[in-house]
């Protein structure tokens, strides 16, 4: 049983969070063995704000209970058309709390305000568990790829109908705020595998 308590979501501010998206992320790449590039592939998490500016998808953070970043993902895109997910990552140890489905359902509530039209996501074969969690909120496998990375790493590709996505989303257990910062609830879930 996992409870979920006073982890959120929230926009990314770099007053309030400085560079935890560069420690998420540079965290996670080096748990998987792969090569983090502040000053080239990488030099998006060095300007979350001008690569991903909050009209055209932003950057979201999730907190743990201190404040600390733990999590983030980014949405890009040009309203009323396709957007992309980009630097869905949750440390290690913040992992199997819920954080990485509400990161993505917050960039998917943002896509539905900016009128997308479908939501694409590409992630390296390595991430079984960010694959599962796609299928999960009703994205379909369409495409493998190389990554436009200087190692060429291979990804699957993701795609979601947000029309379809908005009609069938199911309760979730996140509540949000005008500012578009957000909650897990306190619930439990019941793990059955």
């Amino acid at each position: 049983m996992t409870q979920h308590s006073s982890a959120r979501i929230e926009p990314y501010d770099r007053a309030r969070h400085g560079d935890g998206p560069w420690r998420v992320v540079a965290a996670v790449f080096e748990e998987f063995g792969f090569p983090f590039v502040a000053f080239d592939y990488d030099a998006d998490l060095r300007e979350p704000e001008r690569w991903y500016p909050p009209e055209r998808g932003g950057l979201a953070v999730a907190l743990d209970d201190t404040g600390m970043v733990v999590g983030c993902v980014a949405l890009e895109g040009t309203p009323g058309a396709t957007f992309e997910l980009h630097r869905l990552y949750v440390l290690a140890r913040a992992r199997r709390q819920g954080l990485g489905e509400a990161l993505v359902r917050w960039a998917l509530g943002r896509a539905r305000e900016l009128g997308a039209k479908s939501v694409l996501a590409f992630s390296d074969i390595a991430f079984v568990d960010a694959h599962r969690l796609y299928e999960r909120l009703g994205f379909r496998r369409f495409r493998f790829r190389y990554a436009p990375d200087p190692w060429q790493s291979r990804e699957w590709g993701f795609r979601l109908d947000v029309e379809a996505y908005s009609q069938a989303a199911s309760p979730t257990a996140i509540a949000c705020d005008a500012e578009s910062r957000c909650s897990l609830l306190n619930t439990s879930t019941r793990n059955t595998s």
